[in-house]
């Protein structure tokens, strides 16, 4: 196709701005059109464009974003809500929940019938928003309540873990939910699970797997001595106290995370290598009975995961739900 100069320029400054492409007049939205029908272009939202390679490279968490950057030129007093408030308030989850490419926003009505198809209006009467990096958001609070009344308690324990190590004051959560009447199970239990101490999307999402399928709770991020310096103690991604003196530890990723970097030198796998035997030697010399593996199959396949913590001894604390 012959090129555009007008187009060309229209995309290179939406992605210069880290946000889809507009057309501005009926003519770019024509020339638009015809390179989604060649392929070259692709449009994630109705009126909104982007490079097929360039969003092709793009992770779900951050097409949301340059979906809702060009939105909010668009429509400035829309307050987005849901999921994709909790992208802009940066909060971990797991890509999975994007699959839809759905953007949602506060609204007082339902959606619609000349909506677009991927807009979600989320019933909030009361709504003003605060702005987040220049767009207008559902404040934390109500952004978690959203998402732990939609997803899974599995699937909302990282972004609750995430919002608590930005300072959110999780318990509030609970305290509007009872306010508004909802449903509160979920809830409830993301707000008494939640950490701040939880390092990562991955390590919550595995927390989250032993709690829902009955096991005790573990302490996160335990701190034990480290004797090569004392300032900087090791910590334990997972810990149980059991009876009879026993201290079991779980380590999410162990060693994937280093050998997994493509071009990684040998020298340099090798130190993490050494550094992590010389972590599990000093944690042993602690106490420690046993450190359990874990790694994302273990989230892939939680019978893996269950096979895992039953072969250590972990006890059941309660029975498996699901929420």
């Amino acid at each position: 196709m012959r090129a555009n100069p007008s187009i060309e320029h229209l995309l290179d400054q939406a992605q210069a701005d880290r946000r889809c492409a507009i057309g501005a007049t009926s003519a770019d939205r024509r020339a638009l059109a015809s390179r989604v029908h060649g392929g070259s272009i692709v449009t994630p939202y109705r009126g909104l464009y982007a490079r097929r390679d360039y969003w092709d490279a793009l992770n779900p968490i951050d097409r949301t974003l340059h979906t809702v950057r060009a939105l909010a030129l668009q429509h400035p007093a829309w307050v987005f809500a849901g999921l994709t408030a909790a992208c802009i308030h940066s909060y971990d989850h797991s890509w999975s929940l994007h699959g839809d490419g759905v953007i949602s926003i506060a609204s007082p009505r339902p959606n619609q019938p000349g909506d677009e198809r991927r807009l979600h209006r989320i019933y909030i009467r009361d709504f003003g928003g605060i702005r987040v990096n220049g767009l207008l958001v559902t404040d934390p609070i109500r952004t978690l309540l959203d998402c732990g009344g939609e997803y899974s308690f599995v699937e909302a324990l990282p972004l609750f873990d995430s919002a608590a190590r930005q300072g959110v004051q999780i318990g509030k959560v609970n305290i509007l939910c009872n306010t508004l009447g909802l449903d509160s199970g979920n809830i409830r239990l993301l707000c008494a699970h939640a950490s701040a101490l939880s390092d990562n999307g991955g390590e919550s999402t595995i927390r989250a797997l032993i709690i829902s399928n009955g096991f005790l709770p573990p302490e996160v991020q335990r701190p034990f001595a480290n004797p090569n310096n004392p300032n900087a103690p090791y910590r334990a991604d997972l810990t149980w106290r059991l009876p009879g003196d026993r201290i079991i530890v779980a380590e999410y990723d162990g060693m994937a995370k280093y050998v997994a970097q493509e071009g990684m030198k040998r020298h340099t796998i090798q130190a993490a290598v050494q550094a992590e035997r010389a972590r599990e030697t000093n944690l042993m010399a602690q106490g420690v009975s046993l450190i359990i593996r874990l790694d994302f199959d273990d989230i892939v396949n939680p019978e893996r995961l269950i096979g895992k913590l039953t072969a250590a001894g972990i006890p059941r604390a309660s029975r498996p739900f699901v929420l």
